[in-house]
């Protein structure tokens, strides 16, 4: 009988592109934010562009992970 190994840094696919998906969307957070305490005049309108950039982030990943489930 055969066991596969696995590697202490080897993960499994989904929970890579979940943890990748969720850094991704940390890091635009972080950035609005920073964007947003620099200009305080334009915080909403900042935050609004942020939330709508992070829906879109997640929209068009899930859209690639169920385009590539179909294949």
């Amino acid at each position: 009988m055969t066991r596969r190994h696995v590697t202490p840094l080897e993960l499994n696919p989904v929970i890579r592109e979940v943890a990748w998906g969720l850094l991704g969307l940390g890091f635009t957070a972080l950035v609005f934010w920073g964007a947003a305490w620099s200009y305080p005049q334009g915080y909403e309108t900042i935050w609004l562009v942020g939330a709508a950039t992070m829906l879109a982030m997640g929209v068009l990943s899930a859209r690639e992970v169920w385009r590539v489930r179909g294949e």
